[in-house]
């Protein structure tokens, strides 16, 4: 069945390639749930999201003529909308002008028994919740995920590692009080 599914998205990415809007709009249809998750991850305000999901679709129309290997679309394209999602992160964060001192002591950590898993996923440093998020929810290979975030696989084997051993203690401890 994944083949039939890798076939149908190769003839989708060629006629997308030749200018068909109807093919690309197809591509980003199959491609929508992982955009967004993928962009969720790095922020937090759903506008935000929505501006890296709609720049990273207009970059991508605009750009699907320099896709090498059809094959690699969905990776190319979630390499656009983190790319994206890191230029909104980084514009936010130089807008902010308050003093984070002010907020040192004002972390609250809640003790709802209820923590579910993508909260825990969340709360992961940035490397390692885009990490987990490309390898367990959009399925994408150890040389995939590399080659999206521009380092070693053996740094994406090394980071899950680390993910799944931060997620099991978030866990338990939450589990267990």
């Amino acid at each position: 069945m994944e083949t039939q599914n890798n076939k149908v998205v190769s003839i989708e990415v060629r006629r997308a390639k030749n200018g068909d809007t109807d093919a690309f709009c197809n591509l980003i249809r199959i491609n929508k749930m992982s955009m967004y998750r993928v962009a969720k991850s790095i922020l937090s305000k759903e506008e935000d999201v929505e501006d890296a999901v709609s720049e990273a679709i207009l970059k991508a129309y605009k750009n699907i003529s320099s896709l090498r290997n059809e094959a690699y679309f969905k990776t190319w394209l979630i390499r656009i909308v983190i790319n994206e999602s890191n230029n909104i992160y980084k514009k936010r964060n130089r807008e902010i002008a308050m003093d984070k001192e002010h907020f040192i002591n004002m972390e609250h950590r809640d003790s709802y028994k209820d923590f579910s898993l993508y909260d825990a996923i969340n709360s992961l440093e940035d490397d390692l919740k885009i990490t987990t998020l490309l390898y367990y929810f959009e399925d994408l290979k150890y040389k995939d995920i590399a080659k999206v975030l521009n380092v070693k696989e053996g740094t994406i084997k090394s980071r899950l590692s680390r993910a799944k051993e931060k997620l099991h203690n978030i866990l338990k401890e939450e589990l267990h009080g």
